[in-house]
């Protein structure tokens, strides 16, 4: 599928402007332009509800969305990889209790490789997915919605649904969180939950890619910034290769 004329025509200038200078980013304002080309603003706001639920039922994605849920992953994908520095970063301040936590969940692991090898992806509940693997089940799981190889639909719905209790505020384990959601979207685009994904899929893979994250304390006491070279790294990468990429495995 070819990328629409308008949104290669602003695909393109941006990225003469990148390699113009290593100090040029995309904008917020240039970045919702080229989305709303590329169709994501009309995306329906679906949402999966109860009676899909009993009905076994699941969203039949559009040309568009199928588009955003390829962008979405390969986005996700990008990030995936700094997840065992993202952990390393969180543990600089894990307290006792969060190590006997962390030492707890690891034990689980040796289960969950036996029941990723013998189940269906949506029979392992999300609370069984050790933290070593949670992005990675997340983007599993919507690689197998796009794939099509669902056994029960209302039970996976049920599972993806679950994710959305897992890190619930970023705060010094900003990495781990924006990785862990970039996957989380991904999956929402995957199976047509946009009205719980209003961000563009690289909303937190930035973050999670270029973030620079400082400070002591929780909440206000936190800072988050970008690295200006990742940034502009992301940015030529995100134009040049995701976007294109995601269209050409739409025939």
């Amino acid at each position: 599928m070819q990328i629409p004329e308008y949104a290669q025509i602003l695909i393109d200038s941006e990225l003469r402007r990148l390699a113009e200078s290593s100090k040029y980013y995309v904008s917020s304002d240039k970045e919702a332009e080229i989305c709303e080309a590329l169709g994501y603003a009309g995306l329906s706001k679906h949402m999966v509800g109860g009676e899909e639920f009993r009905n076994n039922a699941i969203h039949s994605l559009t040309t568009t969305e199928y588009v955003w849920a390829r962008i979405a992953i390969i986005t996700a994908q990008k990030v995936l990889p700094l997840w065992r520095i993202a952990c390393r970063e969180t543990e600089t301040y894990f307290t006792e209790r969060d190590w006997r936590d962390n030492n707890e969940d690891q034990r689980k692991e040796e289960r969950y490789l036996y029941q990723r090898n013998t189940l269906p992806i949506e029979k392992i509940s999300a609370d069984d997915v050790p933290r070593t693997f949670i992005p990675s089940h997340i983007l599993e799981m919507a690689e197998t919605v796009l794939a099509g190889n669902i056994h029960d639909y209302s039970l996976f719905q049920r599972e993806a649904n679950e994710w959305w209790e897992f890190y619930g505020r970023p705060e010094q384990m900003e990495r781990e969180f924006c990785i862990k959601w970039a996957a989380q979207n991904a999956l929402y685009a995957a199976l047509g939950w946009r009205i719980y994904d209003p961000d563009p899929p690289m909303t937190f893979a930035l973050y999670a890619f270029a973030g620079v994250f400082k400070g002591d304390g929780l909440h206000k006491d936190r800072e988050a910034s970008l690295d200006e070279n990742k940034q502009h790294e992301f940015w030529v990468w995100w134009l040049s290769e995701a976007i294109p990429q995601a269209h050409e495995k739409v025939s």
